[in-house]
């Protein structure tokens, strides 16, 4: 069930078509690259715990990337210093993102799905050094940590 959650959201965030039945075959190239990635996968699923990525956020300075909607980020606030890119819009502001491929990044949503699809993308393209912050802002905001919000 995990593989196939994982096909779909891969599929659907490089804008590839999905069979429509389960007779038609799934893109090889699809597969073989979702296969890459989720062979590799540490057991802890590229997550952060909130005191490493906050520690790392003193002193690796990462791009936070907020991947969640505008409308959203309006409504319950952000991590300081993030940078908003929605997850439907990461594959077309590609040029946002570090140079490096080994720069920090930490994604974040509200509760850890779309920070996890984003962290997957990421690594697809092959940014390596790249964590979801677990729990996202929902966990963020739970454990009482600094946040900025419009007045």
């Amino acid at each position: 069930m995990r593989r196939t959650s994982t096909l779909v959201a891969l599929a659907l965030l490089a804008g590839r078509a999905l069979p429509v039945s389960a007779a038609e075959p799934i893109d090889p190239g699809l597969v073989a690259a979702a296969e890459r990635v989720l062979s590799t996968m540490p057991a802890d699923f590229y997550q952060i715990e909130l005191p490493a990525a906050q520690q790392l956020m003193e002193t690796a300075k990462p791009l936070i990337l907020d991947v969640r909607e505008p409308a959203e980020i309006a409504k319950a606030g952000w991590i300081a210093g993030s940078t908003s890119i929605p997850i439907r819009d990461l594959a077309k502001k590609v040029a946002a993102l570090p140079a490096s491929k080994t720069a920090p990044i930490l994604t974040y949503c509200k509760g850890g799905y779309r920070g996890g699809m984003a962290v997957l993308m990421l690594r697809m393209w092959g940014y390596s050094n790249v964590r979801a912050i677990k729990g996202g802002m929902d966990a963020w905001e739970k454990a009482g940590l600094k946040f900025e919000k419009k007045p």
